[in-house]
């Protein structure tokens, strides 16, 4: 009878299992990925991959937590989210996911192959959008999901990736030019409603009240009456 292999094992065959699918990723250019080859490249057996991940989903899903833990271990705990610090939080994303480019180019080729996002993407997108939804303007045409969406093309990996890749910036010029971009998106879609304009301070009441003011505006009334010539007949 086989002995089950013990937790630290089996966590070292997950592992090895997950940094494999980061080399097949790269080398198929996100054009899919056979599970046979990641089984190749771990030096483990297909059966072995689906005994860790019973579908390829699960395998997926679990993949995205993986480059999560890889990026959060070069880097302060995660910050707890807020419109406001959103900006800043882009800078600081784009510079850790330069450290892992590998890991976090190929998480981008796989949701793109995959064509469904993973559930990190999900988690925060979701968390995103209760921000948004509670502070966005009734003056702006789309719903916080639509905003949440806009916002979500900087503030992310797939972001990173498209303006590095693609455009050509680099890491600096990229998280520079998503925080400006992401502060102009919130400063136009958060509600205004909550500045409170200045208030003209009120005229301090004179001394006699009403009675007062009604006899100087009398007084002044046969001031002007007095200094008027008087008609000759």
């Amino acid at each position: 009878m086989k002995s089950r292999p013990s937790g630290g094992t089996r966590e070292r065959t997950r592992r090895a299992i997950l940094e494999a699918m980061v080399d097949v990723i790269m080398e198929a250019d996100g054009i899919g990925f056979s599970v046979q080859a990641v089984a190749d490249r771990a030096g483990v057996t297909h059966r072995t991959i689906y005994n860790h991940f019973p579908t390829r989903q699960a395998l997926c899903d679990a993949f995205s937590d993986y480059v999560d833990e890889v990026l959060l271990g070069s880097r302060a705990p995660e910050p707890t989210w807020s419109l406001r610090s959103i900006p800043q939080l882009v800078e600081n994303l784009y510079q850790t996911l330069a450290l892992h480019d590998r890991h976090a180019r190929a998480y981008v080729m796989l949701m793109i192959g995959n064509r469904r996002p993973m559930s990190a993407w999900r988690r925060r997108s979701l968390m995103a959008e209760k921000l948004i939804a509670r502070e966005q303007s009734d003056q702006i045409p789309l719903t916080p999901r639509q905003v949440t969406a806009v916002i979500r093309m900087f503030v992310s990996t797939l972001g990173w990736h498209l303006l590095t890749e693609q455009c050509g910036l680099s890491t600096g010029e990229a998280a520079a030019a998503s925080a400006w971009a992401t502060r102009t998106l919130l400063d136009a879609a958060i509600d205004k409603r909550t500045t409170r304009r200045p208030v003209k301070p009120s005229s301090s009441p004179s001394p006699g009240g009403a009675h007062a003011t009604r006899r100087r505006r009398k007084q002044g009334f046969d001031n002007v009456q007095s200094s008027r010539p008087r008609r000759r007949h």
